[in-house]
């Protein structure tokens, strides 16, 4: 095993893609295919499952880039701790977290904050879910908040809420006659998917799918919600995706409705366990807390 592959194998986790591993390493695509194929031949099981040109990552490829990111992470925080020092920077408040929180949660709760704490500078990082996870673990950040966000080791995680999945149609679409939307009503639809996301398949509606006996079409694939809303709102396709984003879309003519059987997806903050006594940092996980358990999700 040597350290190239893992490099390789940690960029593919952080950008998602070997194209965006290769970016970073300043290599080819062929050789961090190259790179994972060797590496999967030394560790005797493998690490991604190759499905229609996408990397899918198996249970034991999980396992595995924990301990991975554990051996990478020492220098990454002192790196961070050592900023911190230059740059005296107590009064900055560092917030990772994913698309949909970012632009839909967080405005609301970084007012409320910035209102309490006026002089404190607030850095926020909008990133997939692999992102941030990494910036968590780097101590790059005081706070992650994402939906499936995993329990890390040397993390303290926080459940916010859980919300159901919402099918997110355009207005003049038959089935949004309908204000619940039933798999069987998706037959012969085109039906956006989501790509993996580190640990997160998002593949629980394709298992529903399947198990319904029921047929899509799988024209698109995106991995981030506002990409699939703006695909339904040009009349493209249909989604079951979070519901963070629906009312940002209702005056671009998208509707949102009900999909049953229910998928729920959890939304987390976390925090790295080791940070001593913040009362700034309390008050932004109360606030967190407080906007998510308000929300009317329909």
């Amino acid at each position: 095993m040597k350290f190239r592959q893992l490099e390789a194998f940690r960029y593919i986790m952080i950008t998602g893609s070997m194209v965006g591993a290769a970016t970073q390493m300043h290599v080819t695509q062929s050789a961090i295919s190259r790179l994972i194929r060797d590496l999967e031949y030394n560790l005797k099981f493998k690490l991604f499952e190759r499905k229609q040109g996408s990397l899918e990552l198996t249970r034991a490829g999980l396992q595995f880039y924990e301990s991975v990111e554990e051996n990478f992470l020492g220098l990454d925080r002192l790196e961070n701790i050592a900023r911190d020092i230059r740059e005296n920077s107590t009064d900055v408040f560092r917030v990772a977290a994913g698309h949909s929180v970012a632009t839909t949660l967080l405005p609301q709760v970084v007012g409320r904050f910035s209102a309490k704490h006026p002089n404190t500078r607030i850095s926020i990082h909008s990133h997939r879910l692999a992102q941030t996870v990494m910036r968590l673990q780097n101590a790059s950040v005081d706070i992650a908040i994402a939906s499936g966000l995993p329990n890390l080791q040397n993390t303290k995680r926080l459940l916010l809420g859980t919300a159901p999945q919402a099918c997110i149609i355009r207005h003049d679409h038959p089935l949004a006659k309908k204000s619940v939307i039933e798999p069987e009503d998706l037959s012969g639809q085109s039906v956006i998917g989501i790509m993996p996301d580190g640990p997160m398949h998002w593949d629980e509606l394709d298992r529903t799918l399947a198990d319904r006996g029921v047929t899509i079409k799988r024209n698109y694939e995106i991995n981030n919600s506002h990409t699939a809303y703006s695909l339904v709102a040009q009349g493209l396709a249909i989604g079951v995706v979070e519901p963070l984003a629906a009312h940002l879309w209702r005056h671009h003519g998208v509707v949102q409705r009900r999909f049953e059987p229910q998928i729920s997806i959890n939304y987390y903050c976390a925090i790295q366990s080791r940070q001593g006594p913040r009362p700034e940092l309390d008050h932004f996980i109360h606030l967190l807390t407080e906007e998510i358990r308000n929300l009317d999700w329909f």
